[in-house]
């Protein structure tokens, strides 16, 4: 049985989740962010622009980039949206990534918590994400309270670039320990400001190159995350997990607690490992190459494997 989002053989696109234009702090236009994309290989991207009433970082509507859009290469609606509340930062704001925003969301109100943007993002329509937790302390009560977003970025490549604080893996095993079904994504955050891009995206299995089936087919979990390795597919036949994957250093299979099983080697491409002694309700499979570039998969849960 082929896992998502290999299960469906639907074509992989692939595209960054978190990126800034002018429009915000970015350094260059949203027309130029578009070409780099394009020109690198991306199907799409989204200009997740601060979404704030403070002009010295941020805008206070959301940019419209659908002119932007080709046969090709599309754009989603997004805004990196901030509300007060947060602990570890210094403005004090939450950073939360919403792609698929109608463009007259509106700013937060100064009194609007977290839990309650989020809500109002993805009623909109938005797949929401808590962004960048290693990078502003995020602790772990502040995780809980936002458990209601539909996954974590567990690699933000500007904060990796930048501050060497890119992980959100501890934040989303906390989540996932606690029985919270989100799912993962890696992203750029970028700003163009030096090597801050290409370096963190997502592949979303659809059928179309479109705004709604890209965004539907994340809240459905029907992605991978990137740095740099692929997977190639991963299936479950009974309890033995399967992996395909270009030549990799190490394969590692991740559950609650601690428990992991793990292979290394040189130039892995395809590795087996049984499940039937691993005492997790979820896994989530990690590779990285001899280079040290990684993919996750979203974590599977075994309860709903056969739905």
């Amino acid at each position: 049985m082929l896992l998502p989002p290999f299960d469906q053989a639907q074509q992989l696109f692939r595209g960054n989740l978190h990126g800034h234009s002018t429009h915000s702090d970015g350094q260059l236009s949203a027309a130029a962010v578009v070409e780099h994309y394009a020109g690198a290989g991306y199907d799409f991207t989204c200009l997740s622009d601060h979404l704030w009433g403070s002009s010295y970082f941020a805008a206070d509507t959301i940019l419209d980039t659908s002119d932007l859009d080709r046969d090709d290469f599309i754009t989603i609606t997004s805004a990196e949206l901030h509300c007060r509340g947060k602990l570890y930062d210094q403005d004090g704001l939450w950073h939360i990534v919403a792609n698929g925003l109608p463009v007259d969301f509106a700013c937060a109100t100064e009194d609007e918590t977290a839990p309650e943007l989020i809500t109002r993002a993805i009623e909109a329509g938005a797949y929401v994400t808590i962004a960048h937790p290693e990078w502003y302390g995020m602790t772990s009560d502040e995780a809980m309270t936002i458990a209601n977003a539909h996954g974590v970025e567990i690699y933000n490549h500007s904060c990796a670039v930048t501050s060497a604080r890119g992980s959100g893996i501890a934040a989303a095993d906390l989540l996932l320990n606690n029985d919270k079904r989100i799912s993962f994504t890696a992203t750029d955050d970028s700003h163009f400001t030096g090597g801050d891009w290409s370096g963190g995206w997502v592949y979303v299995a659809a059928d179309n190159l479109n705004a709604e089936e890209i965004v539907s087919a994340l809240k459905a979990g029907r992605h991978y995350s990137s740095s740099g390795a692929t997977f190639n597919y991963i299936a479950l036949e009974g309890d033995t997990l399967i992996i395909d994957c270009n030549p990799v250093a190490s394969i590692t299979i991740s559950g609650q607690g601690h428990l992991a099983l793990h292979q290394q080697g040189r130039n892995l491409t395809y590795a087996e490992f049984d499940l039937s002694g691993f005492k997790s309700n979820y896994f989530r499979v990690t590779i990285r190459d001899h280079c040290g570039g990684m993919a996750w998969s979203n974590p599977y849960f075994r309860d709903t494997l056969n739905d």
